[in-house]
């Protein structure tokens, strides 16, 4: 095994740690909250934006490399993606404001969007410093196809080998390649 694969290997198995700690500590969070309900659950919405999403996303830049994105980029790469998480949102907003079987959708909903964005972002990121916005909405509906989450009352973790066989197989590709290998994979499910 060469030293460059040694090392990448070494970098995604620290990621996908740190995505499932991540996931798990949010869901503790948001089920919290889901105990009370609403107003109790925005505020912690807002709380874990900063405390979770912002650090797994630049802590995993950071690993590969790249310049962690400041709050006008963060905001802006959210704001591209709301139609692609607004599923895994609506879930969470509409049952976990109702108290206490709130815990359990939103700390099912907290895993799912962790997961989601911490994949997102370790793609983007083996890839290139860039952050291609028409690119996201591919690579979240890829996420999906992947990860199913075909239970709503269950959250399956993304598989270990899967994950790693696509952030490796983009891994420092350039544009074209890159999205010609997301909307190959795309085809494919499709």
């Amino acid at each position: 095994m060469s030293k460059d694969l040694m090392r990448e290997e070494q970098i995604f198995d620290v990621i996908y740690k740190m995505i499932n700690s991540k996931a798990n500590s949010n869901a503790f969070i948001q089920g919290i909250s889901g105990a009370v309900g609403f107003p109790l659950t925005v505020a912690i919405d807002a709380t874990v934006i900063l405390t979770h999403y912002e650090p797994l996303i630049n802590d995993i830049r950071r690993l590969y490399g790249r310049k962690p994105l400041d709050s006008k980029n963060f905001s802006s790469m959210f704001g591209s993606l709301f139609k692609e998480i607004l599923v895994d949102i609506a879930i969470d907003k509409v049952m976990g404001h109702v108290p206490v079987a709130g815990v359990y959708f939103n700390a099912i909903s907290a895993k799912a969007l962790t997961w989601r964005l911490g994949m997102l972002i370790t793609i983007i990121s083996s890839r290139g410093e860039e952050i291609n916005k028409v690119n996201l909405s591919n690579i979240v509906k890829l996420i999906r196809y992947i990860t199913p989450q075909t239970d709503m009352f269950k959250f399956s973790k993304p598989d270990y080998e899967m994950f790693k066989k696509i952030v490796f197989s983009v891994s420092d590709n350039e544009d074209k390649a890159f999205e010609d290998k997301i909307q190959t994979a795309l085809k494919a499910f499709e």
